[in-house]
């Protein structure tokens, strides 16, 4: 089938998902994907040379660790305002490209297309799982709503997570590719806007460190070979430290109920802790005195950490399977109905519509 790929462009963990299933989809279908600028390049190195076009993206604007939600709001006004114009273009480029089916990793602008194209679509997260708790918090029923406008329509919808989602995390096979060691260093995951906060304290303290992201270091090897890890408080990080039982200190972002929500379940995992920047000087020090209890602690059957990408692809499989036996049902009845037998033109029959969240 021909499938269009989209993926949000704010954090790595749409893109990683997107550089694991995509290649495995390659096997039997043609994608064209559809990728931001913002991770674009880091989707290239992984996928090789594809059929890739730019996507805007929605983003947050952040001051230290916290989300600016006002600031936020008022830069996408006017990606908002050209959304229409931008949908229009993105339905011509997926008629011309042929597509029979969309997938979207928390990527609206795609979904929408398709929805206007009748094409149907699988949209597949993480941020959506907000969805499924219950909290009568604003910022946790300001963020529901949020991320369900940011899904898009779709036809069908799974989501990924280490806690309480349809499947589980997708971590990468060379996550597994390496040894796993304790070089006594601590693996940082913190992007610029904690740096400044947060690396003067760990040189206070005398902690030895390596320092992500950075595309001249290698992660994979780093995260094998670490005592630890200090990060935000990502999906993707934190599955993917669990699973090499690592250690980890989360410090979710302020204004950023889905970040709020990881750190909490990492806390009920056993396997880390969370902390804040301010809190952070005092609960490092116990954090580290307690590494040998995070590993030694034996997780609950209500998480899971392994790697799910063979479990999406049959979920992704029969998704597309349902999607060809319609348009095959659609096609036998216009061939047998009296319409098309007195030359009318092949169109939608009518009693079939489709199941669509909007």
């Amino acid at each position: 089938m021909r499938i269009a790929y989209s993926c949000a462009g704010e954090g790595l963990g749409h893109a990683t998902r997107m550089a694991v299933i995509g290649p495995l989809l390659q096997r039997s279908h043609d994608i064209f994907y559809f990728i931001p600028e913002t991770v674009k390049g880091f989707v290239s190195s992984r996928i090789g040379k594809v059929s890739h076009e730019e996507i805007p993206h929605f983003s947050f604007i952040k001051r230290g660790e916290r989300v600016c939600l006002i600031l936020t709001v008022l830069r996408a006004v006017p990606l908002a305002l050209a959304f229409p114009f931008v949908l229009l273009g993105l339905v011509r480029r997926l008629r011309n490209l042929l597509i029979e089916a969309v997938i979207s990793d928390f990527d609206p602008f795609l979904a929408w297309a398709a929805w206007m194209a009748g094409i149907p679509v699988l949209q597949i997260n993480h941020p959506g799982i907000v969805q499924r708790v219950s909290s009568i918090h604003p910022q946790a029923i300001l963020t529901s709503m949020a991320t369900r406008m940011l899904e898009g329509p779709w036809d069908e919808r799974i989501h990924l997570s280490f806690y309480g989602g349809d499947v589980g995390p997708i971590i990468r096979p060379e996550i597994f590719s390496r040894p796993i060691s304790d070089g006594g260093f601590v693996l940082l995951n913190l992007k610029h806007c904690l740096r400044e906060a947060i690396l003067p304290i760990l040189d206070r303290m005398g902690i030895r460190y390596r320092l992500f992201p950075d595309p001249q270091e290698d992660f994979i090897g780093a995260l094998a070979s670490c005592s630890c890890v200090l990060s935000t408080a990502g999906h993707q990080i934190i599955a993917e430290s669990i699973a090499l039982n690592k250690p980890i200190l989360v410090i979710p972002q302020a204004g950023q109920w889905e970040q709020q929500l990881n750190a909490r379940m990492v806390d009920q995992t056993g396997k880390g802790h969370s902390t804040t920047v301010d809190r952070l000087e005092g609960d490092l020090p116990k954090f580290l005195g307690s590494l040998e209890r995070y590993r030694s602690h034996v997780l609950s059957s209500l998480f899971n950490v392994a790697d799910s990408s063979r479990e999406i692809v049959l979920r992704i499989e029969d998704f597309l399977g349902k999607v060809r036996q319609e348009k095959y049902g659609r096609l036998l009845f216009a061939v047998g109905s009296p319409a098309h037998q007195d030359g009318a033109r092949l169109g939608e029959p009518q009693g079939c519509d489709k199941k669509r969240a909007v």
